[in-house]
């Protein structure tokens, strides 16, 4: 097992050392058997978690992203962090994380627009869950699947529109992509998106989701502004990771 998880290091650093831009980028430390930490980044991998600190960051409004960096689209985020898409990244390969295949030479467009969202493909990748722990001003701590905090506002015929939660369910590890020795999700300052960006480490799979005017916070569900909150990104493991395909 300490020989795969150096070998994964090796491999992951020194696709980043390799970039011209990795700017967030830092060693993973273990600090205890299968417990790493890569800055403010704790991966475990007895639990297939990463988890880190991020902050509330909008309480109503439209959304296209789950999470982002202080320096991202901070307009139109649920939550912002200050930890790095990079060890973000490092942090779900050491988990075994393989985000979704791009084909050589045809990478995504860094930025989408309208006539890009209406044809978007359907993006693949590695199903994960994500859960936002917080304490409310009593000190009562609470967690909850990120997705309680986003709804969809559908239209209907001479009614107004009607709200409906996204779905309980995974997100999809999609893990951006290198375009001209630069890490998209690094450049963007983006890790979750709600709305389809192949350039998010984390994409959302539900219907709507090539839809960029219907997602907003629930404003009812959602801590004020400012409330930290821990982040866990659980990898869905395989049911019979030990079997092998009958003969």
């Amino acid at each position: 097992m300490r020989t795969l998880i150096t070998a994964s290091l090796a491999l992951a650093a020194t696709a980043f050392a390799q970039a011209p831009v990795a700017t967030g980028f830092q060693a993973p430390k273990e600090v205890a058997p299968g417990i790493y930490e890569i800055g403010a980044i704790r991966l475990d991998r007895t639990t297939a978690t990463v988890t880190f600190p991020a902050r509330i960051n909008m309480v109503d409004g439209l959304v296209e992203y789950t999470i982002v960096t202080s320096k991202g689209p901070t307009h139109e985020s649920v939550l912002v962090t200050d930890i790095s898409p990079q060890n973000l990244h490092m942090a779900m390969l050491l988990l075994g994380a393989k985000g979704m295949a791009i084909t050589k030479g045809a990478p995504p467009p860094e930025r989408i627009d309208a006539e890009y969202l209406a044809k978007a493909p359907k993006l693949d990748g590695d199903r994960i869950f994500i859960t936002c722990k917080w304490k409310d001003a009593d000190g009562k701590e609470t967690a909850l699947p990120i997705e309680r905090w986003i709804v969809r506002r559908e239209a209907v015929a001479r009614k107004a529109p009607r709200e409906v939660p996204a779905e309980d369910g995974p997100w999809l590890y999609t893990g951006s992509f290198m375009h001209e020795g630069r890490f998209n999700a690094e450049m963007q300052g983006v890790f979750g998106s709600v709305v389809t960006f192949p350039g998010a480490l984390i994409n959302n799979p539900r219907k709507g989701a090539n839809d960029d005017h219907m997602w907003f916070v629930k404003t009812n569900a959602i801590p004020p502004a400012g409330t930290p909150v821990e982040v866990s990104i659980r990898l869905e493991q395989p049911k019979n990771p030990e079997s092998k395909p009958a003969k």
